[in-house]
């Protein structure tokens, strides 16, 4: 199964001031380790576009996990958020009986007839080949017939080589949260639950008017939408703190953050999706190493990490 997105932090973080034989001058500048980096940006793309109103959601301080849905054959896959990821308290238990339990729909809306199919990769050249609907890859980019194909391996039609179809499901991504996940989860709830953040319906991510539409139908929650905001209003908000919009158990609980997305699917130069997350958790450690530095201390630990470190 496919992993999610990797989401993005807005600025930069303090790299490799603990490599060994580095000669800090100030053993203490160590303690900037892994912070962020205020106005530095991480992607120049997100710079250029800190003010664009961007979708927002609340970040769920909880732990990836994924449904995949089979049109072929009408079944499904759970997982975290890698396939090697074990399951945390019974998540995969819970994605299961979730899953059982919304399957009738997903049949209903997408039957056999809709299933997609891509080969892996062409295994003469290494190199991904362009994907259509249930179809059988043929030489010198000639327009194949649309042909039913079974998930496997499928012969090229010179038959010196195998080419590998997998299909492509509806991912259904989200957090698994409460009880037992992170430090913070029993202040969520006392049991376990999952809210959707992202669709990917074979291959094209669905925006939020198509994705709250097929959550409501399959009767799943969502995190919490937050509007829209620009990059930096966004970071205000999330700086001071805000109360988490979930009905949590605790109702004093600081939300972990928020996740901004282009409203129109916009990509950056990589092709990746521009996705950016901002943790209230990394001002409150950001501000409790810098209040231990006059202005004029943190001004020649900066000049001496971008000259050493950043730039070298």
């Amino acid at each position: 199964m496919e992993k999610y997105t990797k989401i993005n932090t807005l600025y930069k973080r303090y790299q490799n001031l603990t490599k060994k034989g580095l000669g800090i001058p100030n053993p203490d500048w160590k303690k900037f380790a892994n912070m962020i980096i205020l106005g530095h940006f991480a992607d120049p793309t997100i710079e250029y576009l800190k003010s664009l109103p961007m979708e927002a959601s609340e970040k769920i301080d909880g732990t990836n996990s994924k449904i995949a849905f089979f049109p072929s054959t009408g079944t499904y896959l759970v997982g975290g958020k890698t396939d090697n990821a074990n399951s945390q308290h019974g998540q995969f238990e819970y994605l299961s009986e979730l899953a059982e339990k919304i399957l009738p729909k997903l049949k209903a809306m997408f039957p056999k007839e809709c299933a997609v199919f891509r080969p892996t990769k062409d295994k003469a050249t290494n190199k991904p080949m362009i994907y259509f609907p249930c179809e059988v890859y043929k030489e010198n980019s000639e327009i194949p017939e649309i042909e039913w194909k079974p998930l496997g391996a499928q012969p090229s039609q010179n038959g010196m080589y195998g080419v590998e179809y997998e299909e492509q499901p509806i991912y259904i991504y989200g957090e698994y949260y409460g009880n037992g996940i992170q430090k913070v989860g029993p202040m969520y709830r006392n049991d376990n639950d999952f809210v959707v953040f992202d669709i990917n319906k074979q291959g094209w991510w669905l925006p939020k008017e198509m994705r709250d539409d097929l959550c409501h139908k399959l009767g799943l929650h969502q995190v919490p939408s937050l509007g829209r905001m620009t990059l930096l209003e966004a970071e205000r908000v999330v700086r001071d703190g805000f109360k988490t919009h979930m009905e949590a158990v605790d109702p004093t609980l600081l939300a972990e953050g928020i996740v901004l997305r282009s409203p129109i699917g916009l990509k950056d130069s990589s092709n990746n999706r521009i996705i950016v997350k901002i943790k209230h958790c990394d001002y409150v450690a950001y501000d409790a190493i810098r209040k231990q530095f006059t202005d004029d201390e943190f001004k020649k630990f900066n000049e001496w990490y971008f000259k050493n470190i950043e730039n070298e």
